[in-house]
């Protein structure tokens, strides 16, 4: 039997001051409204039960950081700061029952701790198992989520994701199908449903696994040749791309995965067969010059030893050019200084006359510096304002110094430009026996290669350009071969996909199928009159279908099916849908592949715009609903007191004003 019951849930929370406040619900079969105005802790009841199922992910909550609850659950109440909290949650499967303890502050929060016994006995039960609520291994063999799919007896599945991998399906996944939160919850059908874990069409996989549709299965393969298709188009297109490059490389085609080359020698041939027609004609070129270049071998051997000789006197030749140009910049250095010699003669034969005048004419002082030309001892030079210290030889001394160097310049110039002769005569000579190499290299090349060695040339170049050819085509004939485990991975998802194709295409709905969608449509048309929804247009009312396209949500041809009359036409059509998946799953209680956990959270709908008229409806058709058969939790309050004894004996916990909060000072035993 398919069942998830909540019984009981507890609070309990302690303050540094040791103080304790708590609440304690219990819940029974059938309907169970939990009554009272706003923000007294109405909301707070049905986040603990989230909460206590580990599925906090449901209410928008997506960090550990992050608290579900109000302040006066972890932060402060009364002015007190709150030491621990934590809850006590008593779930029944229809024929076991496990007491869930869990933190909400001042302890572990990822870890919940589980016995076998109901709530009022928890503390008194020594066997407890301790799993993992939070984090990446809910799944594992300690994980809850393992636990819960196991306690509630759901089958785990992995479902494709939009990232080419797959994904188990998680608890908050199918929560949206029978909770529905107070804040988001009613903007639209599975409004809180997660998508963070990247499940392809998660709200439709996780409708069709709660409910056991034989399409879950086809959907899947869907999901899977999609997956294949995109896979498939972008592997053709990686190697069309890489084919392609190599038809213009090589200017090919292909026929049956081979590759075409259009040559100019053999014509249209596999690029196989052209290879191996290059490589016969390689190696009959290579023969053919290891033929000819023996005979050449004693002609290259004199030709080597001749251009070695040549390097050599080239050498010789350079080095005596360099001496000459070194000679002659010395010889004109020595024939510049003859120059400053002549001049320097010049002027101390011109400075003697001027002594030997200024002598005749009895000149006693200088007529530039008026110095005393008569006192040997003084400081400046007479006619010149030389300084008298220093020593100063006279004209006739330097006249002689100078001739004696013009002398020796002369001769030394003399010996090198005997010198300069030899050099040149020395390079001469060097040049002949170069000219006489080059005219004897010339002379064999032209009397023992000739014509042999233009062809021997050209044969190499011949040879050469083969090569060139085969190693082109070798390179292009790898790359093509590269590509065979691409085309052989595009084989294997091809006949994957036309395989995936055929079954599918071949799949008609069940009649299983159609029987649970059509049940779920006969109560939503039951559901939506009996809310007042479009005024009993019984018409309209017939023409509402379920779109498989959209999660299997309710729809008309041609109009908003949400909002058509009024404000709350949305609220009423989702409360509509809603109790129609409870009733199907009761109705069909036999079908054992239907996973619906026959319980339905609704958390707050006449804040959502829901008038009173409808809140009483809603709640007169849930009444009908034997308690046997399933639990719903509503949370709502009515200013009017007529409304309240209307449903008065479905309240199982009333807070009754605005003072009235949901946690309450326990005393001290």
């Amino acid at each position: 039997m398919r069942k998830l019951k909540i019984n009981k849930l507890i609070y309990k929370v302690t303050t540094v001051n040791d103080n304790i406040y708590g609440a304690t619900i219990p819940f029974k079969d059938g309907l169970n409204i939990v009554y009272g105005p706003n923000s007294v802790g109405k909301t707070s009841i049905v986040t603990g039960i989230i909460y206590g199922l580990g599925s906090e992910k449901g209410l928008g909550i997506f960090k550990s950081i992050q608290n579900p609850f109000k302040p006066e659950f972890y932060q402060s109440i009364d002015g007190e700061q709150i030491k621990k909290s934590f809850l006590l949650l008593e779930i029944f499967n229809g024929s076991k029952t496990v007491t869930i303890f869990r933190y909400i502050t001042g302890g572990d929060i990822n870890i919940v701790a589980v016995k076998n016994c109901i709530a009022d006995n928890f503390f008194k039960t020594e066997e407890v198992e301790k799993y993992i609520v939070v984090g990446e291994g809910v799944f594992s063999e300690n994980g809850f989520q393992n636990f819960l799919f196991d306690f509630l007896n759901l089958k785990t599945v992995e479902v494709p994701t939009y990232d080419q991998k797959y994904s188990k399906l998680y608890f908050e996944n199918i929560l949206p199908l029978f909770f529905v939160e107070q804040r988001a919850g009613w903007s639209q059908i599975q409004a809180r449903q997660v998508v963070r874990y990247n499940i392809k069409d998660v709200k439709k996989v996780a409708f069709e696994y709660l409910f056991g549709l034989d399409r879950f299965n086809l959907h899947l393969s869907e999901l899977k040749l999609k997956e294949i298709d995109v896979q498939l188009k972008k592997n053709i297109s990686e190697l069309s791309g890489k084919e392609e490059n190599l038809f213009i490389i090589a200017n090919a085609e292909k026929i049956d995965e081979i590759l075409l080359i259009e040559t100019k020698v053999i014509g249209k041939s596999s690029i196989y067969d052209y290879i191996k027609y290059l490589k016969e004609k390689y190696k009959i070129e290579s023969d053919l010059i290891n033929n000819v270049s023996s005979q050449n071998k004693e002609y290259e051997d004199s030709n080597l030893k001749l251009r070695d000789s040549l390097k050599r006197l080239d050498y010789e030749f350079r080095f005596r050019t360099n001496q000459i140009e070194k000679i002659t910049l010395e010889i004109e250095g020595y024939k510049n200084y003859l120059d400053r010699i002549q001049s320097n003669k010049y002027k101390n034969k011109q400075l003697k006359k001027i002594q030997e005048f200024a002598i005749e004419l009895n000149i006693k002082t200088c007529p530039v510096c008026e110095a005393n030309l008569s006192h040997s001892n003084l400081e400046e030079c007479f006619l010149c304002h030389s300084d008298l210290n220093k020593k100063i030889s006279s004209p006739e001394q330097n006249l002689v110094f100078l001739e004696d160097e013009e002398s020796t310049f002369k001769k030394v110039i003399s010996q090198r430009n005997l010198d300069r002769k030899k050099v040149i005569e020395d390079r001469n000579n060097i040049k002949d026996k170069i000219s006489s190499y080059e005219t004897q290299l010339d002379h064999q090349t032209n009397t023992y290669a000739g014509k042999e060695f233009a062809i021997l040339r050209q044969k190499i170049l011949d040879a050469d350009a083969t090569y060139k050819e085969l190693e082109k085509y070798s390179r292009i004939e790898i790359r093509w071969r590269d590509l065979d485990p691409l085309r052989l991975l595009i084989k294997k998802l091809q006949s994957k996909y036309d395989t995936l194709k055929l079954e599918i295409d071949a799949h008609n709905q069940t009649e299983r199928d159609i029987k649970i969608l059509n049940t779920i449509k006969s109560f939503i048309h039951l559901n939506v009159k009996d809310l007042g929804l479009f005024k009993g247009n019984q018409k309209m009312i017939s023409d509402i279908r379920l779109d498989s396209n959209d999660n299997y949500s309710p729809y008309l041809d041609n109009f908003d099916i949400y909002n058509i009359s009024s404000s709350s036409d949305n609220i009423r059509i989702i409360l509509s849908y809603y109790l129609a998946l409870l009733q199907t799953s009761i109705k069909l209680k036999a079908d054992n592949k239907i996973k619906y956990p026959n319980i339905l959270i609704l958390d707050e709908p006449k804040q959502q715009n829901l008038d009173n008229d409808s809140l009483i409806n809603c709640i007169n058709t849930i009444s009908k609903i034997s308690p046997s058969d399933g639990q719903i939790i509503l949370t709502t309050y009515s200013e009017l007191p007529e409304d309240k004894e209307k449903f008065k004996e479905h309240i199982i916990f009333e807070m009754k004003n605005k003072k009235d909060y949901l946690l309450k000072k326990i005393k001290k035993q």
